[in-house]
């Protein structure tokens, strides 16, 4: 949430990276909007002062609705990974598969940033995590049928990636890691084949550029590296290049529910 308001707020661009700082702050004691907002902290209600209810039963109520709070926060947690993981692989058998046990695992190493032991589980559910990262400018001279081969069995079958812009809902496409065949690809798209320090080359990965184009085309335009001068994208406080392959970002910084989540702020 913390690394969400930054990247709203103070955008992505260096210029106005501390512009709304210092930020002000008002604080509310009474009337929490829990229509809005999931309440993290429960605090004595004071009805139950008014009926003469003891300090111990008020804490035990307290405590048991903190428990019912952390049991719903880490469903919300589960549901969103069962979704990633269907996207991922193209069907409901691997989150289905998971055991209760390795569930609490994970979600207890989520509470605890025990990064160690949410990986024990993680491992054998994100698709490629340990994968080189994918080679985006291929010669035409390589062997794509070669290439095709080699990198698809470390591909999801759909990138779980999530665009939050502003205080909107998320935005949420299916996005497939790869445009298309890259032979198919070469012979349809022959207009996209670049060339780079007189190497010709092809870019056939789906980008970070290509996501944000197809889901915010008023902000982000084909072919062009630069964004709309009032949006900021940023993921996890970082900037990538709108070339990067949208699989190497969701590899290394998606949320441990897998989802890759690409911050878009407007001034």
């Amino acid at each position: 949430m913390k690394g969400r308001l930054i990247a709203n707020n103070a955008g992505s661009s260096p210029c106005n990276q501390f512009r709304n700082l210092p930020w002000k702050i008002r604080i509310h004691f009474t009337l929490y909007p829990t229509d809005q907002l999931l309440p993290l902290d429960i605090t004595v209600p004071q009805q139950q002062h008014e009926t003469g209810e003891s300090m111990s039963t008020a804490k035990n109520n307290n405590a048991s609705q903190q428990a019912q709070i952390n049991t719903l926060i880490g469903r919300m947690y589960r549901n969103s990974l069962k979704q990633a993981l269907f996207l991922q692989y193209g069907s409901s058998k691997v989150a289905m598969s998971i055991t209760k046990n390795n569930h609490e695992n994970m979600w207890d190493a989520v509470v605890q940033s025990n990064y160690d032991a949410y990986h024990q589980v993680n491992a054998d559910l994100q698709v490629g995590v340990m994968a080189v990262p994918i080679n985006n400018k291929l010669s035409l001279t390589d062997d794509l049928t070669d290439t095709d081969e080699k990198h698809n069995k470390d591909l999801p079958q759909l990138v779980p990636v999530r665009i939050l812009l502003n205080d909107k809902p998320a935005i949420q496409k299916p996005t497939l890691p790869q445009k298309k065949n890259i032979s198919e690809y070469l012979k349809q798209r022959p207009t996209e084949i670049l060339q780079d320090d007189a190497v010709m080359y092809v870019s056939p990965y789906t980008t970070l550029g290509d996501v944000l184009v197809s889901c915010l085309p008023d902000l982000f335009k084909v072919d062009d590296d630069a964004p709309d001068c009032n949006a900021h994208y940023s993921i996890q406080g970082v900037k990538p290049s709108l070339t990067t392959t949208i699989v190497d970002l969701w590899r290394s910084l998606c949320h441990p529910d897998h989802f890759l989540y690409v911050i878009v702020a407007t001034q």
